[in-house]
């Protein structure tokens, strides 16, 4: 059968919208996601009636054995094609295109029974010899094609841009422990938790269930529950510490309550403890978070609206705890600074000893080095749209003034 360029052309232009990706591989909303052996595969939510079929597959990272890209996914696409039981058409693989990132295959085959399908190969390097093949099968009707192929070509772009963000950040890592290693006590235990912790490529993402208690005055209260999702299949209740110093093997021991396994099939987010054998269904009322841009700074007054346990943040160097944590993008924070939520914070607030010091974010992660030498770090993330309402270990911050429980963001 002909290759049909107009295909290439959808792809290409899809894959350039791109923007930055939440977890390795995040799911689609509205699409079935399972794993399998490594791969993973989406599917489209089912319209009554309709018998068209779309399926894409991300496969396992790959070496590329001193192959270059090109070499690498021609040879990769004849081994599919052949363990799939498809037919190529007469002259081989032609039209390969390329944006610089992304390189991509689009054709039509029939499969061991004689019926056509669209298919597209899409492929990238990670830049370490390493690369990840995906593929998307459909029905062979254009419009049907195209309109999933939107989710697809941004989903790829995402996971292209985060394997090579994770790439570069792990060859950092590696290149600096011999620079790690100093005398001072605190940071070598720092540098053992870093190392016992996930990491970027073992996150699925943090994902909120937004549930309703009623308090003490009989007022509806809205509760934004984290749980840290792993691509393992395995899901981490109530988390506090940042995933990249959480020892999973420690924890699984210390507090098995908290861990469980998950599945995501027709946007039913389902749930299985592992301790009590019990099973959640999520219909609804649940959502991904956004993780934090590299160095991102906030700034303002901000203060608890849920959260268990941790329902404040702590300074271990006085016991202190504050319901109120105040920032600016000078990357300074404080636990005090007034009632006043829409006034300025002093200056002196930001230099005292133990309630105030310096923090960064990265990804799921907030790292606060008080001015006393105590350094925490905890899980962050933003459960709303915007700056302004994030997370900082389970509990759930919303800008002081508001002085209110944020509104409803459920799927």
């Amino acid at each position: 059968m002909k290759t049909r360029p107009y295909l290439l052309i959808v792809l290409c232009i899809l894959v350039n919208k791109i923007t930055i990706a939440q977890s390795q591989v995040p799911p689609i909303s509205g699409w079935d996601m399972d794993e399998k052996s490594g791969s993973y595969i989406f599917k489209p939510g089912k319209v009554s009636g309709d018998t068209k079929e779309f399926l894409y597959e991300i496969m396992p990272v790959e070496k590329g054995e001193g192959q270059t890209i090109e070499e690498w996914f021609k040879s990769a696409i004849d081994k599919d094609v052949k363990e799939s039981g498809f037919n190529l058409p007469a002259g081989g693989k032609k039209n390969i295109t390329t944006n610089q990132t992304i390189i991509s295959f689009s054709t039509e085959l029939t499969d061991k029974k004689g019926k056509p399908w669209y298919v597209t190969y899409v492929a990238y390097q990670l830049g370490s010899g390493e690369n990840r093949l995906a593929r998307v099968i459909s029905s062979p009707d254009v419009k049907y094609y195209a309109s999933h192929m939107r989710p697809v070509a941004d989903h790829i772009g995402n996971l292209a841009r985060h394997d090579a963000s994770v790439t570069v950040a792990s060859k950092q890592t590696k290149g600096s422990h011999a620079h790690n290693k100093q005398d001072n006590k605190t940071s070598a235990a720092q540098a053992d938790m870093v190392e016992n912790g996930l990491r970027s490529q073992e996150i699925n993402g943090i994902l909120i269930h937004l549930d309703y208690t009623t308090n003490a005055d009989g007022k509806m209260v809205r509760n934004y529950r984290p749980y840290l999702v792993l691509n393992d299949g395995s899901i981490y209740g109530d988390p506090v510490l940042s995933p990249y110093s959480l020892d999973v093997a420690q924890s699984k021991q210390k507090e098995p309550q908290k861990w469980g396994t998950w599945k995501l099939k027709n946007n039913i987010f389902t749930v299985e403890w592992t301790a009590t054998k019990e099973t959640e269904k999520w219909f609804k009322n649940w959502f991904w978070a956004t993780p934090a841009a590299r160095e991102e700074k906030l700034e303002g007054s901000f203060m608890t609206v849920t959260g268990t346990e941790n329902g404040s943040v702590k300074s271990a160097g006085n016991a202190y705890a504050s319901k109120n944590i105040f920032f600016n993008k000078d990357g300074q924070f404080t636990l005090t600074g007034g009632d006043n939520g829409n006034a300025a914070v002093p200056a002196s607030e930001f230099k005292k000893f133990n309630e105030a010091g310096t923090y960064t974010l990265n990804d799921y992660s907030m790292e606060l080095r008080f001015n006393n030498g105590t350094v925490i770090r905890r899980i962050f993330y933003f459960y709303l749209q915007g700056s302004t309402h994030f997370g900082i270990g389970n509990a759930a911050y919303a800008p002081k003034a508001s002085a209110e429980s944020p509104a409803s963001a459920s799927n």
